[in-house]
């Protein structure tokens, strides 16, 4: 019987010791992520206000002969973690798929990792983002991986701190599917900068034109970007069906970083990495957008200031879709969608917008860190710690036994 007693003793002991270092160890993860959101920096933001300008910018308008529109993938998931971001092949069955596909740049985008690019020689780009509201980025062709993240909840500062990190690597920032549990929320785009382009086109979420447009009516010049995110390469509608083409002379990552950040990329929905619908150019006279495409051709639709949709004129010309449409004066951009025929989803042509400037800054001025502010919330941060500490120290004394006289 005192056998079973002491080991019952024993037992409840080590319960409590696990106890009280799992505790110990919550509040020591705790106080750093809290060091991390004390130690973020606040912002001001460039003014929401519309593109401006004498003259227009057109991404597809001084292509030259060197290049070619190459089908990219910059954005599909292997194994990696030990399997816990649910990516179902390995990086070599994932970079084969789409070379079968015959996918001119592929990237495999696992979280916070560019290995999968080292093993199979594929372009260098990840997926950054850590944190619990799916506020993610692709970085691609940077030098270093950012593990900083605000892991609970992002507020607009956050954000942009990200951004600015990323850039600082020399990354092409692309702001990943936006309208998972609002990642980036229509009020965020209306605000962020220093980023390059929108994942427009995700398989796992309707297209993200209502976030595009305010960005882009808000000033910002932000391209647009298609991927697959893909976790299983066996799954249905999961790979194959959105891609980046990106009008480039070269793979090499210097060029390809370059193209988008100009401007020279297409977002496509297709089946299979393969479309009927190709893209064939996109002029201005004056205020009037002009785009040809070929293909099995539905319409095709202009989108101006604030998402108004502006009237189409379409004609046909020896197997060439014709489509022009006026800008109003209220308009800071205006782009162009191609849709296919189908009913059941058709295939897409997302083309970049032009837009309005004054031939010297492209749209909205870069956020600025605000240094009172910002100093002013890591002061009472540092307060706010010194108050928990001096607290936990205080009730730590009341409870050390008090001090018994010795007797005489």
């Amino acid at each position: 019987m005192r056998a079973v007693r002491a080991m019952t003793s024993m037992f409840v002991s080590c319960c409590w010791l696990s106890a009280a270092h799992a505790v110990t160890g919550l509040l020591a993860l705790l106080f750093l992520v809290s060091l991390l959101y004390a130690t973020a920096p606040l912002y001001q933001f460039a003014e929401s206000r519309p593109f401006a300008g004498g003259r227009w910018y057109n991404p597809y308008g001084d292509l030259n002969a060197t290049g070619r529109w190459q089908k990219a993938s910059l954005h599909a998931h292997s194994v990696a973690w030990g399997g816990a971001t649910h990516g179902g092949q390995s990086a070599e069955q994932v970079a084969a798929a789409y070379a079968q596909m015959r996918y001119d740049i592929v990237g495999l985008s696992n979280y916070h990792s560019m290995s999968a690019a080292e093993q199979t020689g594929t372009f260098p780009v990840y997926e950054q983002g850590w944190n619990l509201q799916k506020s993610h980025r692709l970085a691609i062709g940077g030098d270093a991986v950012v593990w900083r993240d605000y892991p609970l909840g992002q507020t607009v500062h956050h954000k942009q701190d990200i951004i600015n990190r990323l850039e600082l690597t020399g990354a092409v920032v692309v702001l990943a599917h936006p309208a998972i549990r609002e990642g980036h929320s229509v009020a965020d785009l209306r605000q962020l900068s220093g980023y390059d382009a929108l994942e427009v086109l995700n398989h796992f979420v309707s297209p993200a034109t209502t976030e595009w447009d305010a960005a882009l009516s808000s000033g910002r010049a932000v391209w647009v970007m298609a991927s697959d995110d893909s976790h299983d390469i066996h799954g249905a509608g999961e790979t194959g069906v959105n891609w980046t083409l990106v009008y480039t002379h070269s793979r090499e990552t210097h060029a390809v970083r370059s193209a988008i950040r100009s401007g020279r990329t297409i977002g496509v929905h297709g089946v299979g990495g393969q479309a009927q619908l190709s893209f064939v150019s996109q002029q201005l006279f004056g205020d009037t957008l002009e785009v040809r495409a070929r293909g099995p051709i539905a319409h095709i639709e202009f989108t101006g200031q604030d998402g108004a949709t502006r009237t189409a004129h379409v004609t046909d010309s020896l197997g060439v879709t014709i489509a022009r449409a006026v800008a109003r004066p209220d308009d800071g951009y205006l782009r162009a969608t191609v849709i296919g025929t189908g009913s059941d989803a058709p295939e897409l042509l997302l083309l970049n917008p032009v837009v309005r400037w004054d031939g010297v800054i492209l749209g909205a001025a870069a956020a600025t860190v605000d240094a009172p502010r910002t100093a002013a919330f890591r002061w009472i941060a540092c307060c706010l710690y010194a108050a928990v500490f001096t607290s936990v120290q205080a009730r730590r004394r009341r409870r050390l036994p008090k001090a018994q006289p010795v007797p005489a």
